[in-house]
């Protein structure tokens, strides 16, 4: 399976959020899984391609080239696939993926996040989506969405599209098993 992990690159990125970027790396890679994510080597991202890339895990980063001229990206993973602009590092993340984790992170996360919510709702894919919750960063936007769903702006089958958990490992095995009960 390959796991598209959406998280921070900020260097600033609290310990707690590094940790449970690390354990989501190792236990993709562990597990025999692929993980699939921004390129980056800081942040949130740095920590889970270097924890699966520590365990013999396979990491490719989708990046934009613009990133790879700031000398931002990792030189280590297994593949690296460069692209004009961020649209095509979205398209091509969402193309490599067959399930998404959400770790914590900021608007570009939040893009990413809302654009695989939304393929969702308009029917583009089922493929899973697991926030990791770590100190209830994803709060404010769970409670976002249950604001749009009772003003009825948006309708409850939302609350299907993802599952929750504030355990990293946990976060894997629901994208193993929301997998299966699709196929």
């Amino acid at each position: 399976m390959r796991i598209a992990v959406y998280c921070a690159s900020s260097r600033r990125s609290p310990e707690g959020f590094l940790a449970d970027a690390r354990a989501v790396g190792r236990e993709i890679a562990s597990r025999g899984h692929v993980l699939v994510y921004g390129g980056g080597r800081t942040g949130l991202m740095g920590a889970a391609a270097g924890a699966a890339l520590e365990v013999g895990g396979e990491v490719r980063g989708v990046i934009a080239r613009r990133f790879v001229d700031d000398d931002l990206h990792h030189e280590g993973l297994s593949e690296l696939v460069q692209v004009d602009e961020m649209r095509a590092r979205k398209a091509g993340l969402d193309a490599s993926a067959d399930a998404f984790i959400a770790l914590p992170g900021g608007l570009g996360t939040l893009e990413e996040l809302s654009e695989i919510l939304s393929f969702r709702k308009i029917g583009l894919h089922t493929r899973p989506l697991v926030f990791v919750n770590t100190s209830g960063f994803y709060d404010p936007l769970l409670a976002f969405l249950e604001g749009a769903i009772a003003t009825e702006l948006d309708r409850p089958v939302v609350r299907d599209y993802f599952e929750v958990t504030r355990d990293p490992v946990e976060a894997v095995r629901l994208c193993e098993s929301s997998l299966h009960q699709d196929l």
